[in-house]
């Protein structure tokens, strides 16, 4: 392919003029190190939800046959397409692996954690009561938000201190909310063990 054809990012940002043969010209003292830019995945959520979209502003990758891995030319940096992710994960037309940068995708690891406890039985039955004290709603977004659909969840401002709610205290933490229906269920299957070892219990003691 002739290299008028091709895109190229510089350091600084530049594109590669082309003489009459096809040959980059020169560009003087201009730093002409080229990265290639091409469509990475995001990240997407940090707890898979199902795909949500199609998103306002975000075209489908389908549309313009847009895969990872593909190449994107220079005027097309930050540009977003959306490949219908299950996580909501988007491809990004970028130079860098945008999950490999720092503050890239959440990591769940132990080795990149610290303070780390886990919950005893108190801490369990305590968020389980949380949970069941959340009141469920139905809604709909209003102005650029309204999608045409009902929604279905909790309300931030019904328990702005709870773990389903991130620090910013405007958006409803995914995995925190999963973990607690976790706990829940946890500390359930335990209560559930329990009964069943005093009935069997009962019983024995029933027999002749």
């Amino acid at each position: 392919m002739s290299p008028c054809r091709l895109f190229a990012v510089t350091l600084p940002l530049v594109f590669a003029a082309c003489s009459g043969d096809g040959t980059p010209s020169d560009s003087g003292d201009t730093d002409t190190t080229t990265v290639a830019s091409q469509w990475y995945l995001t990240c997407g959520d940090p707890a898979c939800q199902g795909y949500t979209g199609p998103f306002p502003g975000v075209p489908l990758c389908s549309e313009a046959g847009t895969s990872a891995g593909d190449p994107c030319a220079a005027d097309e940096l930050g540009a977003e397409c959306d490949p219908e992710d299950s996580c909501n994960a988007r491809l990004v037309c970028a130079t860098e692996d945008p999950t490999q940068q720092t503050g890239g995708c959440p990591i769940s690891r132990v080795e990149h954690k610290q303070k780390v406890a886990y919950l005893s039985e108190a801490e369990r039955e305590a968020t389980r009561q949380q949970l069941l004290a959340l009141r469920l709603a139905r809604w709909e977004y209003r102005g650029d938000l309204d999608d045409g659909a009902v929604h279905m969840g909790f309300l931030i401002d019904d328990a702005p201190t709870s773990p389903a709610v991130r620090p910013d205290g405007e958006h409803v933490d995914l995995y925190g909310y999963t973990s607690m229906a976790v706990a829940a269920i946890q500390q359930q299957q335990a209560e559930l063990d329990e009964l069943r070892a005093e009935l069997k219990a009962l019983r024995e003691a029933c027999q002749p």
